[in-house]
């Protein structure tokens, strides 16, 4: 820390200062002792007495304004220590980029700011000042001691070997018992972290029983933890202390001897008994500080991690400005992946001219949102390079790049502050004016206008209160306030009701031209006015096109709108059906007459699902088929008390049909990644149509059949 305070050097000077003024005092007031038995009191010489007094006095006096002094240097020195120890720990963090987050859970870097910081603070202001009188008070009081009687202070420094030899020996398993229990607050931190996050989808799937137990779990751990530290701690206490109670003994007894010997004066040696108990508390205080050491010592490690820790895409040393407005954006032969052992994105090479509007899509896990991460710029690709009017991403300045694009993604973030400074932020050339066309623009100025407190209407919880349609057309909002020339999408639509999602993507076919527009999204029926769709597969691109040219080529696009289609949605999204065509293409339909599939049709009634929601629960009994008509879902399955995302499903797909068939317990859990809608037909409903027409039944089961 000493980097911290050098700057700082008249204050550093003062306490110093302080503490040798404060230190001399502290052991030469024993030495005075030696002086009033021998020189005072005995003869009974008053004045020399008077003079030992003022001497006391006086020295008592320039002790309190020194220290006083000295305490005030120490809190303004500390103060401007911390305060930028952590202004560089909060530097560190923004610097970081995707994958340092990745790494780093939310409780282990609030532990970092709250209780590591709280450590080395208190041994700056404390531990550390008390650290330097004590081993000052040590040294001072040992030279005074050997100026009394050498013979009796060579013993007591033999003797002394104990009282430093058992803290010693406790270190290592000091510092390993200080490590695990941060390590065990830091496991307490990130599961409160999830507690509160995710506080309505606990109550919504009933999981109270669940976490109220991990956290338990948590909780002995943290106990355990603290207990073993705590014992250990104690030893390192008391083993100093027993050993200053056999130096106490020790002394006594050959101190006597030498008096009784005439080698030794009574004056001298209650100066010597006075001075020693000084020198022994201080010895005994310096064993007390060790464990508050450790502890601060493996906190700031800890601290200096993230400090040292460099940025994984760091600035250019000499960055370039982009250019304004920008031309266009290039991928060439660009692979990546988040480990080592998968890539995302195999050599993908594409162009996306400017004032263009350009569409990702294909099934989930292709490499899509990867993709306009990379062009995002949060991560940067292991081969290849991505430009922007030619300009390598590695090379141009964050802020300029910041300054030119906005991504909008499904996962809305929102600062718990006003709805207006969501909107503005740090954007002071915006109008109020400017604000409330952006939310028109995103749909949501009349609903803020008809809330109570308006656009200054506090949001909470990061946004926990809004629903997820409110939330996103907030952060569209926010984005086209900024006014970039680059707008990235990432599924914005996928949280809107269809009413909404027609207005956004009649909103993207307004600003094409006026700026160059990306959208990512698993909703074909969005992407279909693309200049350019790319479909992407197993991390590369599959096919390119215009919608028209897609479906011509009859390939995955085209495989993927027909999934999409056949499905009938009323404008609230409450209401859904299915057309015949659309079952006809089920496999286990297949060949079987239409006025039977028509009948078929108007069994299947709207269920919708909130975020979070599981339709299916793992070994519950199946008894409905499902359709998947708006929305995205995980399939989860529980392997050794733990869940593992097997599958994501979304527009078009099922799931369900062995229930049609058989009452079988659900083999895994299905789960809403958002808002949903989904069609659900029940065993019962459809054995009814089954008993009028076994022909379906035998469908069913020759393609189950097949299936297994």
């Amino acid at each position: 820390m000493l980097k911290y305070f050098t700057p700082y050097k008249l204050l550093l000077g003062v306490f110093l200062g302080s503490v040798v003024v404060e230190v001399a005092y502290g052991v030469a007031a024993p030495i005075s002792l030696k002086y009033l038995v021998d020189e005072a009191f005995t003869p009974k010489d008053f004045h020399i007495f008077l003079l030992i007094l003022a001497i006391l006095v006086g020295g008592g006096l320039l002790h309190i304004v020194v220290s006083v002094c000295g305490d005030y240097a120490l809190g303004r020195l500390s103060g401007e220590g911390i305060r930028q120890l952590r202004t560089e720990l909060l530097g560190s963090l923004l610097r970081q980029a995707a994958p340092f987050y990745r790494r780093y859970r939310v409780g282990d870097l609030v532990t970092r700011f709250s209780s590591d910081m709280a450590s080395v603070e208190r041994v700056i202001r404390g531990t550390s000042p008390l650290l330097l009188r004590e081993t000052l008070g040590v040294l001072l009081g040992l030279f005074l001691l050997f100026s009394i009687e050498w013979k009796l202070t060579l013993v007591m420094l033999a003797g002394s070997v104990l009282m430093l030899a058992g803290p010693k020996l406790l270190q290592r398993r000091a510092e390993s018992d200080n490590l695990k229990y941060k390590e065990a607050q830091e496991r307490f931190t990130n599961t409160i972290d999830e507690m509160v996050k995710g506080q309505a989808t606990i109550k919504a799937l009933h999981q109270q029983g669940r976490f109220r137990s991990e956290a338990g779990q948590r909780i002995q751990q943290l106990f355990a933890a603290g207990f073993r530290l705590h014992m250990t701690n104690a030893f390192m206490e008391r083993l100093p202390l027993t050993a200053l109670m056999i130096l106490n003994g020790t002394m006594l007894g050959y101190g006597g001897y030498l008096i009784f010997e005439d080698e030794m004066t009574i004056g001298g040696f209650m100066a010597f008994f006075t001075l020693f108990m000084t020198v022994g508390q201080s010895g005994s205080n310096l064993s007390f500080l060790i464990p508050h050491l450790i502890e601060s010592g493996i906190s700031f490690q800890r601290i200096s991690a993230i400090l040292q820790h460099k940025p994984d895409l760091p600035e250019p040393a000499q960055p370039l400005e982009l250019p304004s407005p920008v031309a266009s954006l290039r991928m060439e032969n660009v692979t990546f992946g988040y480990t080592e052992e998968n890539d995302q994105l195999k050599e993908v090479s594409l162009q996306i001219p400017a004032g263009s509007y350009t569409a990702f899509v294909g099934p989930s896990g292709s490499g899509k949102s990867t993709a306009l991460q990379l062009l995002s710029r949060f991560y940067d690709p292991r081969q290849g390079r991505i430009s922007i009017d030619g300009l390598d991403l590695r090379e141009v300045s964050e802020a300029s790049l910041r300054k030119l694009s906005v991504l909008v993604t499904q996962d809305t973030f929102l600062f718990n502050s006003t709805i207006r400074d969501n909107l503005l932020l740090d954007n002071s050339a915006a109008t109020e004016a400017d604000m409330f066309d952006a939310a028109k623009q995103a749909g949501i100025h009349e609903v803020i206008a008809n809330w109570p407190a308006g656009y200054d209407t506090v949001i909470q919880s990061e946004g926990a209160t809004l629903s997820g349609g409110e939330r996103q057309r907030i952060a569209l909002a926010r984005a086209l306030l900024r006014e970039p020339q680059l707008l990235l999408l990432d599924e914005v639509t996928s949280a809107l009701d269809p009413a909404s999602e027609t207005a956004v993507n009649e909103l993207i076919r307004r600003l094409r031209g006026s700026r160059t527009i990306l959208s990512v999204t698993h909703r074909l029926a969005a992407a279909a006015a693309a200049d350019t769709i790319y479909v992407f597969q197993d991390g590369r691109i599959a096919e390119s096109g215009t919608h028209q040219e897609l479906l011509e080529r009859q390939g995955l696009y085209s495989a993927l709108w027909e999934k999409q289609q056949g499905f009938r949605l009323s404008q609230d999204g409450l209401h859904a059906s299915v057309e015949v065509e659309r079952l006809e293409k089920l496999p286990f339909f297949q060949g079987v007459e239409r006025a039977l599939l028509q009948e078929l049709a108007v069994l299947f009634s709207t269920e919708t699902c909130l975020e979070g929601e599981a339709i299916v629960r793992e070994g519950d009994e199946g008894n409905k088929f499902y359709i998947i008509v708006r929305g995205k879902f995980e399939v989860v399955k529980k392997l050794a008390d733990e869940e593992k995302r097997v599958a994501i499903l979304q527009d078009g797909d099922h799931f369900g049909e062995v229930a049609l068939l058989r009452n079988t317990p659900r083999n895994a859990t299905v789960r809403a990644l958002g808002p949903a809608v989904v069609l659900a037909v029940r065993q019962e409903a459809f054995h009814s149509l089954t008993d009028r027409s076994p022909q379906i039944l035998a469908s069913l089961q020759r393609t189950l059949e097949q299936r297994s």
